[in-house]
């Protein structure tokens, strides 16, 4: 069977370095009784295990207005991908969406982030 361009494309971006299931890994638990109240737990977090690292490379950005409220356009136009909107949304104590509105933000900065990124994955195994 023939790929779609769309087959391609999901594959192309599970093998990307920057994938957000690769960035956080959580359980899901529910309740015996109550099946339909899932809870996502989370274990792990690149960005929290590292945090000391990729303080180093936090820096200060001016959120342009036509980007407010939307953190994966930041991430698009910081790291070419919007696999980062959820670690932006946690380096600036942010619980959700609707708090991506401050004029100036911390983030990562794009000449070294992916850098970091792939040295911690490659010491952890998951990319060789």
């Amino acid at each position: 069977m023939d790929m779609t361009f769309v087959d391609r494309l999901i594959v192309d971006g599970q093998s990307e370095l920057m994938n957000l299931p690769r960035f956080y890994d959580s359980v899901l638990m529910t309740n015996r009784d109550r099946s339909e109240h899932i809870i996502r737990i989370p274990t792990y977090d690149i960005f929290l295990r590292y945090r000391e690292h990729f303080q180093e490379a936090v820096i200060l950005y001016q959120l342009p207005r036509s980007m407010i409220y939307k953190p994966k356009l930041v991430s698009s136009e910081l790291y070419g991908t919007t696999e980062m909107w959820l670690s932006l949304l946690r380096l600036n104590a942010m619980r959700n969406v609707a708090e991506f509105n401050r004029p100036m933000i911390m983030v990562y900065d794009p000449s070294i982030i992916r850098e970091l990124i792939e040295l911690f994955f490659k010491r952890e195994g998951k990319i060789t």
